[in-house]
């Protein structure tokens, strides 16, 4: 078993087990607590806001299962990187004894109280929970920093197209996001609806964001004996060239948005990246030694393309 398969069952295992125990733990002692109970405390100690019993309780499972949830998949889509499975793994161990701590802490100063503005203070706990969260984030990163990193696949450049010598030759293809139009239109409707509710001072921002967010979720390649051009939207700007002088081979690769960085335009110690979505991209080999990776539809041609105009440019 492979220490990626490792920490993919261990990790599902142990937020099974941290859901069951926050859905048995409250379950047991339900009948004991007040209905609503405090769940905020003020610098004093004492309660000042409530919540129900079934509020508090989803409250702690979507928070939980969203943070656990985000750190499996980065930790998977990471797999070749042992310290992106740790830095997961730490997490993981960090949030569950947190989210748990703060409930046993919660359901301990609401217990067998008649209402719950009669709840028990809360003063050293949330320390103490912080601290064991900590300590827990610490042997989480220990027990996922095991095994060595797996070995990336070599690195090969795509063929090259043959090219005459009076022909011209332009690649195009684009691609979208649709991360980014979803949010684009949820927010140009969210700016509608401040509008009709007459708050202007939130419809302008949530307008602005709105129109950003459709403007950059397409982006269009163009490939030609001047080099990539690659500009977002149909306004087609902004836009990026990358001449072919700075190239010095192109391939086709699958990557991984979390792996790239995230989406959207992201810049790492050895690599570029406009990435719109996960999935196909051309991947362009730099004279700097850096990687500029463009998430595209049908790179392969794209990158045959490069490669024989960057030939053909050697050979003048």
């Amino acid at each position: 078993m492979s220490h990626l398969v490792r920490f993919l069952v261990s990790a599902v295992c142990w937020v099974v087990a941290v859901t069951a125990a926050l859905l048995l733990g409250v379950g047991v002692v339900r009948d004991r607590l007040p209905d609503p109970l405090a769940t905020h405390w003020g610098f004093s100690g004492v309660p000042d806001g409530f919540q129900s019993r079934t509020g508090f309780l989803v409250v702690l499972l979507v928070g939980w299962l969203v943070i656990a949830t985000i750190a499996v998949v980065c930790g998977v889509l990471g797999r070749r990187q042992r310290r992106t499975r740790a830095a997961s793994a730490a997490v993981l161990g960090a949030a569950a004894v947190f989210v748990t701590g703060m409930a046993v802490a919660v359901v301990a100063a609401n217990l067998d109280v008649a209402d719950w503005t009669r709840a028990r203070s809360l003063n050293w706990q949330p320390f103490a929970v912080l601290a064991l969260a900590g300590a827990a984030g610490g042997i989480g990163w220990k027990l996922g920093n095991r095994g060595p990193d797996e070995t990336p696949e070599a690195e090969t450049s795509s063929p090259a197209l043959a090219l005459k010598a009076t022909e011209r030759t332009v690649w195009v293809s684009s691609v979208t996001s649709p991360v980014l139009l979803s949010i684009g239109g949820l927010t140009l409707l969210a700016a509608l609806g401040s509008a009709l509710l007459e708050t202007p001072a939130a419809a302008m921002p949530l307008a602005l964001a709105g129109v950003t967010c459709l403007a950059l979720s397409s982006a269009r390649v163009q490939i030609d004996e001047r080099g990539v051009r690659t500009a977002f939207g149909p306004q087609r700007w902004p836009a990026r060239r990358i001449h072919l002088d700075r190239i010095t081979s192109a391939r086709a690769e699958h990557r991984h948005a979390l792996g790239a960085g995230g989406w959207g335009y992201r810049v790492l110690p050895a690599s570029t990246a406009i990435m719109l979505r996960g999935g196909p991209c051309l991947v362009l080999r730099l004279t700097s030694g850096r990687d500029f990776v463009i998430s595209v539809d049908h790179p392969e041609r794209g990158a045959e393309l490069v490669n024989a105009l960057v030939t053909e440019r050697s050979a003048l």
